[in-house]
């Protein structure tokens, strides 16, 4: 259990003594220095990418020349799943002076104006985020806040958030259904991962315990503090290319606090918070040394293909228009959809190239009975060594030669070709002419490759049953499933899934149409 502490901003600790201690809370008779409790639900900073929290404590002893400071209280509420959330009641009532609660806390507080910022699938850059926190929609979402006991005083740029998961990715629909995703005490988050066809569970610091207990499936996160908690495999399964919604942060007083300074004082807030949102933009979000550092550590990166991007998208409209639809969220959501259509492409980590999870393990889901939209034709790449390690591939002698993937009528046939090395190139001991046989069935831009062994034993002479220790045995036959685009004669295969084994090869490069 973490314990909440009183730390004394670092910029101001050789300023303040005993006497100034004493001498807070008597603003407007005339005091020159003022000491204000600041509450966090985690340490200033801890991760090294929440730049406004840090900036706005060290520049209130910097514009008020030392006679504003800070007493910091972090790990607020002690990991409690409703703690950032109490935050803000604290403030609100006046409890505590102030602090940094991100936009997510204050509808269970009862504060819902701040709602449209975690719109899902939205704001997912770090260059829509700044535009959001600097553009005048800042101050109209801040402006929510008047009469709900919370000066809002500025808006700092946090982390992106994106889906991590346990077992695989989550990348279609499909993958979503029936998982325990943990949230963080917001009702847009549930409402998103509910209209996903998940279980919204609301879970603080502990969540991960639940991950490993095997409770929970996945969390909303964000590489930064992921790296930071020393966390690896647990939830090590991170969709790339989908960011869910940004995490950001509210510089916050209560308005009993600041009502009780005097002007000179309030101007110095504000001046103070200015800076600490310029200072959020300006700074750089690493997620590419995160990313490696994660790698490191055995996370994979998966990026979710275009169909399964859209589909997320349509499953989540109906959280988009139920904010629409609201009169106070409604006109916000336009202007920080407006944002979003001149940013509209997520950040990708480029660090997560070196170990993305080629292959997905799990049940592939079920498999349709009409015949693949992959177009007839004849397919071949050509593989060197030197692709599949570039990629990231392990095994990647396995995966050298030239492959052929003859699609017609509703079936495929599967050859390699060695390119130098016959003794190791295309990954087997004895190569078959086929190396698969099977149907080839589909929906949309994913297709299913069934095995048939029977097809398979009547062209090559291969041994049924299958045995996985007989030799010249058919195979193991498992189905598995990819995502196929194709543009112009380039086939582009990813998303591979996968309860068997890997076919790796239809991921190190294009494939191009030859006939």
């Amino acid at each position: 259990m973490r314990r909440s502490r009183f730390v004394v901003a670092a910029a101001v600790a050789a300023a303040m003594g005993a006497a100034g201690c004493q001498a807070a809370g008597a603003d407007k008779a005339g005091t020159e220095s003022v000491v204000l409790r600041l509450a966090s639900i985690d340490p200033v900073n801890d991760n090294g990418q929440s730049f406004g929290p840090q900036a706005f404590i060290d520049n209130l002893a910097t514009v008020s020349g030392g006679r504003v400071k800070a007493e910091v209280i972090t790990d607020y509420g002690d990991g409690d799943p409703q703690a950032e959330t109490n935050l803000v009641k604290a403030i609100a009532s006046g409890d505590l002076d102030g602090g940094w609660p991100a936009t997510r806390a204050f509808a269970g507080a009862g504060i819902t104006g701040l709602a449209a910022v975690e719109a899902p699938m939205t704001i997912t850059s770090y260059a829509a985020e700044k535009a959001l926190v600097s553009e005048p929609v800042a101050t109209k979402l801040l402006a929510t806040l008047d009469g709900s006991g919370v000066v809002g005083l500025g808006l700092a740029v946090g982390p992106l958030r994106r889906p991590f998961a346990a077992q695989a990715p989550l990348l279609a629909v499909e993958d979503w259904k029936g998982v325990r995703f943990r949230s963080f005490n917001s009702p847009v988050q549930s409402q998103a991962i509910t209209a996903l066809g998940a279980t919204p569970v609301n879970a603080s610091v502990g969540w991960i315990d639940q991950v490993r207990e095997g409770t929970l499936r996945g969390a909303e996160f964000d590489l930064a503090q992921y790296a930071k908690n020393g966390y690896g495999t647990e939830a090590g399964n991170v969709t790339s290319n989908v960011v869910l919604w940004p995490k950001v942060f509210v510089l916050s007083l209560s308005r009993k606090r600041f009502d009780s300074l005097t002007q000179q004082q309030q101007t110095w807030m504000r001046e103070a918070a200015g800076k600490a949102v310029q200072a959020s933009v300006a700074a750089t979000y690493d997620e590419n040394t995160l990313a490696r550092k994660l790698c490191a550590a055995g996370v994979h990166f998966q990026p979710a293909g275009d169909e399964q991007v859209a589909g997320v998208r349509a499953a989540l409209q109906p959280t988009l228009d139920r904010l629409a639809a609201d009169l106070t969220s409604g006109p916000l959501l336009r202007q920080i959809q407006a944002i979003a259509a001149q940013h509209p492409q997520p950040d990708v980590p480029n660090g997560a190239d070196s170990c993305r999870s080629n292959v997905v393990n799990g049940p592939i889901g079920a498999i349709p009975a009409t015949k693949s939209a992959l177009p007839d034709g004849v397919y071949r790449v050509a593989i060197t060594i030197t692709d599949a390690t570039a990629g990231g591939f392990s095994k990647p002698d396995d995966l050298a030669g030239t492959w052929t993937l003859t699609v017609k009528d509703g079936r495929f046939e599967l050859t390699c070709r060695a390119n130098t090395d016959p003794a190791n190139d295309c990954g087997r001991d004895i190569v078959y002419v086929p190396v698969e046989i099977g149907d080839l069935r589909g929906s949309g831009h994913t297709a299913y490759f069934l095995a048939n062994e029977q097809r398979m034993a009547a062209v090559t002479g291969c041994q049924l049953p299958p045995s996985d220790t007989q030799p010249g045995h058919c195979g193991i036959g498992h189905p598995y499933r990819v995502t196929w685009t194709l543009s112009g004669d380039t086939l582009t295969l990813s998303d591979y899934r996968s309860d068997g084994y890997a076919d790796d090869q239809y991921l190190v490069k294009p494939w191009r149409k030859i006939g």
